[in-house]
């Protein structure tokens, strides 16, 4: 089994070696760890190695998960340069860090480059995946396959990465901002207990499955719910003199051109 090494040992880092060890794709010990606060160990697998040092993680290592915050991405490049990292293949789940950005301090290395979200932390996941030439499809396969083990993994141009991130990785805010509007409207309703929290999340689940099982269009299945002059199309109506769906966009496009900000600081 290939050594799997994870810089950084935050939430996602967890997630996924959790999705590696729970798919068989390799055993906890093959997992290495690396992190300057050793308490971020605790999350893992007590079967799980960890490096003293970079060095020794990254001499150890067949893949390399590069899972610090972005900010601390820098620190990290410019330590690993001085090292023997040829050969080896580097995943980044580092938002805004680009392939170039990488080679630039790593030359001829491995690269590739995804964008998962947090569902991935309950293994239903979806992330945005991409390589420089130097990795080999059968490297890139493995790579899939330990985002599979996590959730949907969608193959993709990195020039698509921002505005995926858009659409994926910041979205599960969006939702979350929806049910919190839903309950803070519900508490005015009279309804505040956990079981309002269970049936507006139930209704969420249920309505999008309702979208990925019928042949119906999404304009189709509102139809369904809607009748004339009825509660749901007064409620549609308010949405609609808000311009809910324009909202919407104008909020994607302004996650997807922060990315793209993002990308060129670094």
């Amino acid at each position: 089994m290939k050594n799997i090494l994870f810089i950084g040992a935050g939430n996602m880092a967890s997630a996924i070696a959790g999705g590696i060890i729970n798919s068989k794709i390799a055993a906890s010990e093959n997992i290495i760890l690396f992190d300057k606060i050793q308490e971020q160990y605790k999350k893992f697998n007590s079967s799980c190695r960890t490096a003293a040092t970079l060095c020794e993680g990254i001499e150890n290592a067949d893949y390399i998960f590069i899972s610090v915050k972005p900010q601390n991405a820098k620190d990290i490049l410019s330590e690993i340069k001085n090292l023997d990292y040829l050969g080896k293949v580097f995943i980044s789940i580092c938002a805004g860090i680009t392939i170039s950005s990488i080679e630039s301090y790593l030359p001829n290395a491995k690269i590739i480059r995804t964008m998962p979200n947090t569902p991935l932390m309950l293994g239903m996941g979806v992330t945005g995946i991409c390589k420089n030439d130097n990795v080999t499809d059968e490297e890139f396969e493995f790579a899939k396959a330990i985002f599979s083990s996590s959730g949907m993994v969608s193959e993709i141009q990195e020039n698509d990465i921002n505005n995926l991130t858009a659409i994926t990785s910041s979205s599960p805010a969006y939702f979350y901002l929806f049910v919190k509007g839903m309950l803070d409207g519900a508490k005015t309703l009279g309804f505040d207990n956990s079981a309002t929290v269970e049936m507006i999340c139930q209704t969420m689940i249920g309505s999008a499955n309702m979208i990925l099982t019928s042949d119906k269009s999404i304009d189709d299945l509102i139809t369904m719910v809607k009748s004339p002059n009825g509660t749901t199309e007064r409620a549609l109506n308010v949405f609609n003199d808000n311009n809910i769906t324009d909202t919407i966009f104008k909020a994607m496009k302004a996650c997807a051109d922060r990315a793209e900000e993002l990308s060129k600081i670094n």
